[in-house]
């Protein structure tokens, strides 16, 4: 009884060490950079914390796409947006520079930061996002209609609540939700981006092509290659015309 004891904690400590070396060897050290286009009536606290967060992201989806395909974490084909954002939001970054460009009556914050992924990363936000989500499923009616937001200045979690709301189907209190963040985060291209699919959802190809040339005139490249390739939807002639 006493050998197969010994063997059991041998073969378990054994599996732990093989466990922490494939952690270990696949950890990404990643430089991105992110940026966010000022109102002028935005403070510099909100800009450099969507551009921080911004480049975060982009780490994020770069480490993802090797760690899936290698097997270390799921592919998250429903709620990969919302585990990257969340994961996003509390992996440590350093700055390495920052900076604010004026051009004309537009000011842009950028940053470029280096930061460090692993798989372990991914399933600390999963398991937020399951938490949220059972803590989101106890709302009155009122407030799942309402979608009051927080004051708190963390696009991580805001973001990754919009994706949720899409993955659960409840389309139009997306749409309100998204109207609240777009108050608070007046000028993130995302938050544009997330509307286009929702309107896309819900047949108005007017309000989608509106909302993707928001994303576009923030920078957003895949908006503008949207706007670009798409030429009819829903019947509706889109066209490319970036809206001034």
């Amino acid at each position: 009884m006493r050998n197969f004891i010994i063997a059991a904690l041998l073969i378990l400590f054994s599996i732990n060490n093989v466990a922490s070396a494939a952690e270990g060897n696949n950890i990404f050290e990643i430089e991105t950079e992110g940026s966010y286009r000022m109102e002028t009536d935005s403070t510099s606290d909100l800009a450099k914390r969507v551009a921080l967060f911004n480049a975060k992201r982009k780490a994020v989806d770069l480490a993802g796409r090797y760690l899936s395909r290698k097997g270390l974490i799921k592919s998250y084909e429903l709620n990969k947006d919302e585990i990257y954002s969340l994961a996003a939001k509390e992996i440590q970054a350093e700055i390495l520079e920052e900076k604010q460009e004026t051009v004309g009556k537009t000011s842009t914050y950028r940053l470029r930061i280096r930061c460090k992924i692993q798989a372990s990363d991914f399933v600390k936000a999963e398991i937020e996002d399951t938490k949220q989500e059972k803590k989101e499923a106890k709302e009155s009616y009122q407030e799942e209609m309402e979608q009051p937001i927080s004051a708190e200045i963390d696009p991580g979690r805001d973001i990754a609540k919009t994706y949720r709301l899409l993955r659960e189907k409840k389309w139009r209190i997306t749409i309100i939700y998204l109207n609240h963040l777009e108050k608070k985060y007046p000028n993130w291209d995302s938050i544009y981006m997330a509307k286009a699919i929702t309107h896309y959802i819900l047949h108005e190809p007017v309000f989608m092509k509106n909302a993707l040339n928001k994303a576009c005139r923030l920078g957003n490249n895949t908006a503008c290659d949207d706007l670009k390739n798409i030429k009819k939807l829903h019947e509706h002639d889109f066209g490319l015309q970036i809206i001034d």
